[in-house]
């Protein structure tokens, strides 16, 4: 970590080779650029505490239907959830666990990338099967996406320039 103050009068620099550093320490740095004594209230800064994921019923690590679906019951992050795999490059049909909260998995067979959509309309709740994603469509990132959004914007404004004579 690197933390720079700059005033008009002083300069400080604080590097670590880690972020674990003391709040204390940064305000120490503060006041040495700024000259001015903080005065701390002695509460220390408060971090949201995390979701405590309720234990699912053990089937391997994997959630399926039969698990109560409390909104508290969906899957943790990363934590593994039944997959149902159809992949647009090989055509490999596969039942699979990834991790919940991916975007995309790699298929196991040919190792190319497939989207992972929700498997109902509700992120976090599985189908009649117990599937939580299904994976049957190519990946393609932000930039493919982009690209594709301009050539479509382009073929519009093509269309209607040759509608308008």
């Amino acid at each position: 970590m690197e933390l720079k103050l700059k005033t008009e009068s002083a300069s400080v620099k604080l590097t670590t080779k880690n972020d674990n550093v003391h709040f204390k320490t940064l305000v120490k740095a503060y006041e040495l650029a700024t000259g001015t004594e903080l005065k701390l209230n002695g509460i220390k800064p408060s971090r949201p505490e995390p979701k405590p994921n309720k234990p699912a019923t053990d089937r391997g690590g994997v959630k399926t239907i039969t698990d109560d679906l409390t909104p508290d019951s969906t899957p943790g992050w990363h934590e593994p959830v039944k997959t149902k795999l159809m992949c647009p490059y090989c055509g490999n049909n596969a039942v699979t666990t990834v991790w919940y909260g991916n975007k995309f998995m790699k298929c196991p067979k040919c190792g190319e990338k497939v989207r992972l959509e929700g498997a109902t309309s509700r992120w976090g709740v599985p189908d009649q099967h117990g599937f939580y994603y299904k994976a049957q469509e190519v990946w393609r990132d932000y930039q493919a996406e982009q690209a594709d959004d301009n050539l479509l914007k382009a073929m519009k404004a093509k269309m209607e320039e040759n509608n308008a004579k």
